[in-house]
């Protein structure tokens, strides 16, 4: 089972340490970079500075060098190293060069006015740089005037000269060392510091779930709270609550239905299964009665027969709802309205039907279409005086390709807009004693349920001369 909160937390995490690491390793690069290039500009200024030193005479090459000023060239502490060459040979080295048996630092191929930087080991074993650079000596200006020589002529007859400059960068790769260990550190801290903001954030952020998931074990179909209260949600559940608050109502709804369906179906039962008790215990107590024995038959035959109706009706109640997909036939319109005419209009009562050639034939299934159109015909007959007519009226609906189907007729009964919504629950009827034995209140239902099924869309309307208009489109 996946947990929401074990996968946010995972992803947020996830990402906010990856995006966390990722700065910090770039941080890293650019102050190992930053130290690395401030550390060669630092050789590479003492390097010119110890260019400076040197100077050309017409007969000679002076290197004005002082221990005393720079001392790092000359103790045993922290060494630094340099090593001049002219001609290939060695002009001058470091007093520090000479503390070594190898007191040579490594030549390496430039071009003039070129230089390079390189790792090397120190004379004195321990890791390190070296600048080395080729380059031409200065020459003073008060030297050249004293020869009376140009400095173009004087450039023709220079030499140039090689310098070494090396120095220790264990310095360097402690402070790098350092810096990559604060990395690490700060990585693994930050990590997991996310983990656990993330997941107090997010298990905060979900705590309405819980809440909510507490109000919904509150509720039950007997209990008095119907909805869930939104005014306390966060906006994403809001959607979430009002959609599980239309489902419990519509679950309420039919749980009442449900419980009314079953006191009127036992109400229903309970009537004809009483008479023939009594009938039948009658019978037993005065077997000889011949008033009581003639009518016996037909009375339970009777009896029999209003319960078979009721069963049948339920029966085709529960049929009518059925999710199996119903076949389609092409139905004959005129010719299946004026055959339920026929048959269900037995008093030959006014049935006035005005029918639209332009709606012939329609695809659909017949037998739910038929069971239809037959309640729907005998309730208008039956519910109606017998002096009033029933007006059937079929026509094309306008802008479809559907015909719309309207039956009318005068209601026996007082009928309010209330009346009407419960027109098509299974059962209902306008009489609550229940004392007519031949309508159980099933007609409407399965009418809505086979609409349902066929697609088609049903109404109902009353006029304030208690004329009721029921309408199919199809």
């Amino acid at each position: 089972m996946t947990s929401i909160k074990k996968k946010l937390s995972r992803y947020i995490s996830i990402s906010i340490s990856i995006l966390l690491v990722s700065l910090f390793l770039i941080t890293d690069i650019s102050v190992d970079s930053w130290i690395s290039s401030q550390f060669d500009r630092a050789m590479i200024n003492k390097a010119g500075l110890l260019e400076t030193l040197v100077s050309e005479h017409p007969d000679k090459v002076d290197f004005d060098f002082a221990d005393e000023f720079m001392p790092e060239f000359s103790g045993a502490n922290d060494p630094e190293y340099f090593q001049l060459w002219r001609d290939d040979k060695v002009f001058e080295r470091s007093e520090t060069l000479k503390l070594f048996e190898n007191n040579d630092l490594p030549k390496l191929d430039v071009t003039l006015h070129k230089s390079s930087i390189t790792n090397i080991t120190l004379p004195d074993g321990r890791s390190g740089r070296m600048y080395f650079t080729k380059f031409i000596p200065q020459i003073d200006s008060d030297v050249r005037e004293e020869y009376g020589i140009t400095k173009a002529f004087f450039a023709k007859t220079q030499k140039p000269m090689e310098l070494a400059y090396a120095t220790s960068n264990e310095g360097l790769n402690q402070i790098l060392w350092f810096v990559d260990i604060i990395f690490i550190l700060t990585s693994i801290f930050a990590v997991i510091a996310v983990r656990i903001i993330v997941f107090n954030v997010v298990e905060r952020g979900l705590k309405p779930l819980d809440e909510l998931n507490i109000k919904l074990k509150q509720i039950n179909l007997n209990s008095e709270i119907s909805t869930i209260s939104t005014s306390q949600l966060p906006e994403e559940l809001i959607a979430i609550a009002d959609g599980i608050n239309h489902f419990i109502s519509e679950n309420k709804i039919l749980y009442s239905r449900e419980k009314r369906i079953t006191s009127d179906i036992a109400h229903e039962l309970k009537t004809p299964i009483a008479e023939l008790l009594n009938l039948s215990e009658v019978a037993i107590k005065f077997p000889h009665e011949e008033q009581l024995a003639a009518s016996f038959k037909t009375d339970v035959l009777a009896i029999t027969q209003r319960l078979r109706n009721i069963v049948n009706g339920i029966l085709l109640l529960q049929k009518s709802t059925y999710q199996a997909e119903l076949e389609k036939q092409q139905v004959n319109v005129e010719l299946l309205l004026k055959t339920i005419m026929v048959s269900e209009n037995k008093q030959c009562r006014n049935i006035t039907l005005s029918f639209s050639k332009q709606c012939g034939y329609i695809q659909t299934n017949e037998f739910a279409f038929t069971t239809v159109l037959t309640n729907l015909i005998n309730n208008a007959l039956y519910y109606s005086p017998e002096t009033t007519p029933v007006i059937i009226a079929v026509r094309p609906e306008k802008n479809t390709n559907k015909i719309r189907l309207d039956i009318s007729n005068v209601s026996s009964f007082e009928y309010s807009e209330q009346d009407l919504t419960m027109f098509f629950e299974p059962l209902w009827q306008k009489d609550s004693s229940r004392t007519s034995e031949e309508r159980y209140g099933l007609g409407l239902a399965i009418v809505k349920s086979y609409c349902e099924r066929i697609g088609a869309i049903l109404d109902v309307a009353i006029a304030p001369d208690q004329r009721i208009t029921f309408t199919i489109i199809i």
